[in-house]
């Protein structure tokens, strides 16, 4: 099994949101992150003039999958969330050892 972990721009939540729907996956867990990396941060308006935000608004998806679901889910990903600028986000696949359901107790891909 692996975890996927993937952190997008704001603006392509629904669209990974979408796709990910559309793989059947059993679930996936996304929230609200702030970060900084190399896209140009949002300008804010203050009263005293505009500044540069000191960080962006992002998106982080994360998914434990089988591992014959890992390539499909990482290119739904870079298709849906990427437009080829540097600084978008990145995409993380790690090992997961083991997963258990709280529900149903099941352990591992069972519990997937």
């Amino acid at each position: 099994m692996k975890k996927i972990e993937a952190i997008v721009p704001e603006d392509k939540v629904e669209s990974v949101f979408d796709a990910l729907k559309q793989l059947e996956l059993g679930g996936f867990t996304y929230h609200t992150v702030r970060g900084r990396g190399a896209r140009p941060r949002q300008m804010v308006r203050s009263s005293s003039g505009r500044f540069e935000s000191a960080s962006n608004i992002n998106a982080n998806f994360f998914v434990v999958v089988r591992d014959n679901m890992v390539q499909k889910v990482v290119d739904m990903v870079v298709s849906r969330a990427g437009t080829g600028l540097a600084g978008e986000g990145k995409v993380f696949v790690s090992s997961v050892e083991d997963t258990v359901d709280l529900g149903s107790k099941e352990h591992g891909e069972a519990s997937l």
